[in-house]
Order: structure tokens, then C-alpha cells, then sequence
């Protein structure tokens, strides 16, 4: 992804948007789709997104970057949007869609290299992470890490690879104990009998165990001189490397939006304005939507290129000074770029190979055409429906007491699904979105229990995630209430006459709540709940005798009624 930056300018001139055609509701489309929003023209690309959510598995914003061991740098602001960044987030999420914002290394030459040699940095690190995932809830991160092979030079990938893989272990297991995923972007790597040159220094089989996604930026092949920028044996050779390092349904295979438009040959002298860009081996981005266009306007006809699985076409351009006629130059161009064939021969691949999915850099570069065949592709190898049933031992509970969830998953002929990975969401009153808390597998029968303490009211649910086999299951909702708890402890015995102050707690803590004391069955007063759940009051009896006293609680949105104990006082 190093040259994305050439696409700021082009993107500008980006003035359509891909539209869905609806899956048929027998055969809706395996969702295979990812991909990154960049931090520009979020604008243009985020219709892709919307308008293809039957296709879209999870979508990667391309927000962050890495500048230190303990520091994230946030480019959203880049992009001068109107809208917050914390909008769009919520903007996506509303959609159910996965988000695992890419990270990419900000930093010189063996900067990051070195931060991972060394333990401590790795841990900062590693937390600088975690709390940026936390922070906005996102379902995981995406590591860019480029440096590695653009800067730093083969000959320190030996010393970097173990610090590395140490690096992906811990990270992997910080985000798994949060319910969170771990995606690797990486350049391709390729068996060595292919006889290319790889980026070994990913370690692909070493961190397979541990990340969730490998996404393979199979593209930029060509830069120096006009070419294809992924050619189809190329790309192809890295998939079947990939699939014999992790399981096939971790890879999902990085396919480009772009094309580059190359000088070739320059004829006379150019004017001031383009004496140094057009020059021979300069190069400009060609966004896909746009080469036709480009093409067109100066009447040369596109040829698909088999061999590559791209198109190719050259022109002749004249570049004048218009304040002097006599000063003009003529350059020869070479323009390659990928369209709705590439896409579908690339798609293939998923397949082919049983991938997990396809990720577009990026969404907004495409076709209507395009995004128009990967979708039929995705019908065709549409996975089995899973149907999620839930049911709990209880729907109301007292505070701090365990619910027992369970939850089965077949296939429509009612055959059990085992070994699915399942996570166990929760939505409180307080929550906009769901939140992965707990993990689990289901049995042979199908069937997954999970004991679950639950704070105050709640929907819960199950899902399974997605495979190439099964597309991913969803119980129906199911809403918990909590019953709070009043402690309140009193003395055994008091003296009469004499006062006690009396404090107590509501769990779970809210503040502003009001609480009737009931005295030997009557109302007596009432107290309000400070910020902590505290309150305090006077019990002063005035004669001997057994005495008893009870706090009430009203139901309300959020809690059903509630009651301390009843408790018995000796005055003497």
C-alpha cells in the first residue's frame, strides 16, 4: 500500500458510486467482501460499503498510524470531514458490520524493528493496541506493517523475525481475551520453488495459529516501468503459497481499484508547467471507475489482457504552453488497470481455494460492473444457513446471580453444526451497539452453554461467525432483567432512645434512586442514592421490643421492584 497516497487528487474527480443488485432471497451471496476505507474521500467510498452490505464480512478504516511505542497517531482529521469520526463508527455499526481499523508503521528506517527487539516496547505496544480497540469498541485491528520490506532491507529480517512472531503471540492474546480479532496485512510471500521474491520476514505460518485474518496486497507488482499491477499467475502463486501456511479460510486475498498510467516516450520540449512530470518513467494513478473515461477522451480502446487478467491501452497526449502555441511537448502513455473481468477472475480465486473472502483497496475505486460480478461470483458459492435458537434458565435474576444461557445451531434440515466458534453479545441500556464479552465452541449435538453473571437489565445473544462452509448464525434476542440488591446492615441490638445512623448500598451503583425504609410494616422515610449507590439514614426507636425494618425499591425502565431483606433489631 505504499503508493496510496497518489490517490488523494484522483479520488477527488470520483463522482459515482457502485450500487447492489439485491441477492435473490433463495440464494443471497456468501459474504466475502472487505476492504479499507481510507483516511480521505471517506465521502465517496463509504456508499460502496453501504451499498453492498450483502456481500461485506468486515470493512478495515484506514485511520492510524503507528509513531511510537506508546503512541497512535489518528488521521481521520486528515480528511476535513463534517461528520465525526465517532459517527461514522456508529454510522457502520448500525450496518452489523465487523470493524477493524488498519494501523499502518509511521515511523523511519528500524524504528518499529528495533521497539520490537526490545520487551518493554513490545508491551507498550501491544497495549497502545488494545486500549485503541477499547476505546471505541471496535470487533478488532488491522496491522500494516510496511516498513519491514520498503525501508529496512532484507538483511535485517533475520534478527526481526522472532520479535516478530513473540509480538503477534502476545497481541493475539491480549485481543482473544477481549473477544477481539487480529488481522495481518502483508505483501505476498511465495513457496520457493515459484523461484520469486517473497516477504518471508511475515512469518506466515508462524503467526497463522494466532491472527484471524492474513489479507495479501496482491498488487504494485508493476511500478518502474508499465506493467500489469497484479498479474493473475503472480497473485495466484501467492494464494496457494498462503493456503499451505493456515487454514484457507483466514486468507483473504488483497486485490487492487487502481491502475497506473505511465509516460513512455517524450517528444519536443514541454512546457514549464509539465517539464518535470512529464518525463519518461513518471506515473500517475488511474482510479478503475475513471480508465474508460480516460481512455475515451483520448481515443484509444482498451485490450483485457489475458495472460494478467487486466486491461492495457496507450495514448499520445500533447501538453502546451497557453500563453505560447510554439512551446508544446508529445508524450506516448501506457496505461494499465484492472476492471470487472479482473475482478471476477480474482474472485474466482475464493473459490478455487476456499478463501476466506477478497479485500478491495479500496472501496469506491470500482465499477458498478465490477462490484456487479463479485457478487454473482458470491451467490455462486453461497454457504449453508445456520439457524440459532437461545434459551435461558432464567429471564429475571437477583443481582450477582448466574443465568445459564443456552444455545443450539443446525443447519435448516435440523443436522447439528460442532466445533463452531461462537461469541456471547451483550446490549445494556447504555450501549448503542452489541459487545462481544465470552467466547465458546459448540458440542457435537450442536449445543453451547454458557454461565453468565449479568449486572442489571440486558439483551443477549449468540453468533457464530462465518466459515466457508456456513454463513454466520444469530440467535434471536433475549432480554434479562436484574433485580438489584439492597445491602443494608443494621445492628443486631440497639438501646432505645438513643439514634443510629444506618448506610447502605444499591447494587448495581446508580445514583438518584429512591428507597422507602419501611418500619414494623409501616413507611417510615425515604432516602436518595448518591453517585456511588450509597445512602444513609437514622434509625431512633422509641420503645423496647422487637423492631423490623425493609427497604423498597419502585420498578423502573431499567429494574423490576426490589427489597432488602426484612431485618429484625432487639431494643433494649
Amino acid at each position: 500500500m505504499g503508493s496510496r497516497k497518489l490517490f488523494v487528487t484522483l479520488l477527488s474527480l470520483v463522482l459515482l458510486f457502485s450500487t447492489s443488485i439485491p441477492a435473490s432471497a433463495d440464494k443471497p451471496p456468501r459474504r466475502i467482501l472487505s476492504g479499507w476505507l481510507p483516511d480521505y474521500s471517506l465521502s465517496r467510498n463509504l456508499p460502496t460499503v453501504e451499498g453492498n452490505l450483502d456481500l461485506i464480512r468486515d470493512v478495515s478504516p484506514f485511520w492510524y498510524g503507528l509513531t511510537g511505542e506508546n503512541s497512535i497517531k489518528d488521521k481521520y482529521a486528515l480528511g476535513r470531514y463534517t461528520a465525526s469520526k465517532e459517527s461514522v463508527i456508529a454510522r457502520l455499526k448500525s450496518n452489523n458490520i465487523l470493524l477493524l481499523p488498519t494501523i499502518t508503521d509511521d515511523n523511519g528506517k528500524l524504528v518499529l524493528a528495533n521497539m520490537l527487539a526490545r520487551e518493554s516496547a513490545r508491551n507498550n505496544i501491544v497495549q497502545s493496541l488494545k486500549s485503541l480497540v477499547l476505546k471505541h469498541n471496535y470487533d478488532g485491528i488491522d496491522l500494516d506493517f510496511e516498513t519491514f520490506y520498503t525501508k529496512d532491507g532484507r538483511s535485517s529480517w533475520p534478527a526481526l523475525k522472532p520479535n516478530w512472531i513473540l509480538f503477534i503471540k502476545q497481541l493475539s492474546t491480549e485481543l482473544r481475551a477481549q473477544g477481539k480479532l487480529l488481522s495481518v496485512t502483508t505483501p505476498p510471500d511465495f513457496a520457493k520453488e515459484t523461484k520469486r521474491a517473497g516477504n518471508s520476514v511475515y512469518s506466515w505460518a508462524e503467526i497463522g495459529p494466532f491472527i484471524d485474518r492474513l489479507r495479501i496486497m496482491a498488487y504494485d507488482f508493476s511500478t518502474s516501468n508499465p506493467g500489469p499491477i497484479g498479474p493473475i499467475a503472480w497473485t495466484e502463486d501467492a494464494v496457494k503459497y498462503a493456503v499451505t501456511q493456515m487454514p484457507a479460510s483466514k486468507v483473504f486475498l488483497g486485490i487492487p481499484g487502481y491502475g497506473r498510467d505511465w509516460v513512455t516516450k517524450v517528444e519536443g520540449v514541454c512546457p514549464t508547467a509539465f517539464a518535470s512530470s512529464v518525463v519518461v518513467g513518471a506515473k500517475a494513478a488511474v482510479v478503475m471507475r475513471e480508465a474508460l473515461n480516460l481512455a475515451r477522451n483520448n481515443n484509444a480502446v482498451p485490450i483485457y489482457n489475458d495472460k494478467h487478467a487486466e486491461s492495457t491501452f496507450t495514448y499520445r497526449k500533447t501538453y502546451m504552453d497557453p500563453t505560447n502555441s510554439s512551446i508544446f511537448c508529445t508524450a506516448s502513455r501506457t496505461v494499465w488497470f484492472p476492471d470487472e473481468k479482473s475482478y471476477a477472475v480474482r474472485t474466482n480465486l475464493v473459490g478455487k481455494y476456499r478463501l476466506g473472502g477478497i479485500a478491495v483497496w479500496t472501496f469506491g475505486m470500482e465499477n458498478i460492473a465490477a462490484m456487479s460480478a463479485v457478487r454473482e461470483i458470491a451467490k455462486s458459492i453461497a454457504p449453508d444457513q445456520v439457524v440459532a435458537t437461545i434459551s435461558t434458565d432464567l429471564e429475571q435474576i437477583p443481582y450477582g446471580s448466574i443465568v445459564n444461557l443456552n444455545a443450539s445451531f443446525k443447519l435448516p434440515d435440523k443436522t447439528p453444526v460442532s466445533a463452531l466458534n461462537v461469541r456471547f453479545e451483550i446490549k445494556n441500556s447504555n450501549d448503542t451497539n452489541w459487545r462481544s464479552i465470552s467466547v465458546g465452541t459448540t458440542d457435537a449435538a450442536g449445543l453451547i452453554s454458557l454461565p453468565v453473571v449479568i449486572g442489571e437489565k440486558s439483551s443477549i445473544r449468540l453468533v457464530s461467525e462465518g466459515s466457508w462452509e456456513r454463513d454466520e448464525g444469530k440467535t434471536a434476542e433475549k432480554t434479562i432483567s436484574v433485580v438489584p440488591k439492597i445491602v443494608l446492615p443494621l445492628p443486631t441490638s440497639v438501646k432505645v432512645g438513643a439514634t443510629y445512623p444506618v448506610t447502605g448500598q444499591l447494587l448495581p451503583r446508580v445514583a438518584g434512586v429512591k428507597l422507602s425504609v419501611v418500619q414494623d410494616g409501616k413507611p417510615a422515610t425515604s432516602v436518595t442514592t448518591d453517585n456511588n449507590g450509597s445512602f444513609t439514614f437514622n434509625i431512633a426507636p422509641a420503645t423496647t421490643g422487637v423492631h423490623t425494618y425493609q427497604l423498597l425499591m419502585n420498578a423502573g425502565p431499567k429494574n423490576p421492584a426490589a427489597s432488602s431483606e426484612i431485618f429484625t433489631i432487639l431494643v433494649r
